[in-house]
């Protein structure tokens, strides 16, 4: 959607909870790392892990390639991407390395993100809003 040089960009996921369980239970640590960033693994908890949160975080990631455009392409990994929380708990988009670099050619940005899970599935929406 364009409108005087504002431009939204969305990008939806779900995942079972399941299949990400079944991937911590297989690779554990392997797995946390090559997924998540240190500050995501603490809330992930590596030695209980929460698989609603980490399936809610993959969502999340997902969502925002989606949004970029991009997937998983062009230099994007898993750790350009890192979910934090406000003071009010309210999760947000923390991006670095390539996947900040191509939001950046989009011009400025704001970029809002929810995220919901239950036991079975973790949803996850980006928008992202440009201004030319």
């Amino acid at each position: 959607m364009t409108q005087t040089g504002i431009t939204l960009f969305v990008g939806t996921d779900i995942v079972e909870v399941a299949r990400i369980e079944r991937a911590l239970s297989e690779w554990k640590m392997d797995f946390l790392q090559r997924v998540f960033t240190p500050g995501e693994i603490i809330k992930i908890n590596a030695d209980n892990p929460d698989h609603e949160r980490a399936a809610g975080f993959w969502a999340a990631k997902e969502s925002m390639v989606k949004a970029l455009g991009s997937g998983f392409r062009h230099g994007i990994r898993f750790h350009d991407i890192e979910i934090i929380h406000d003071e009010y708990g309210c999760p947000h988009i923390l991006l670095h390395g390539e996947a900040k670099k191509v939001l950046t050619k989009k011009g400025s940005a704001k970029i809002s993100l929810t995220i919901s899970h239950c036991r079975t599935y973790a949803i996850a929406v980006v928008a992202v809003v440009t201004h030319n």
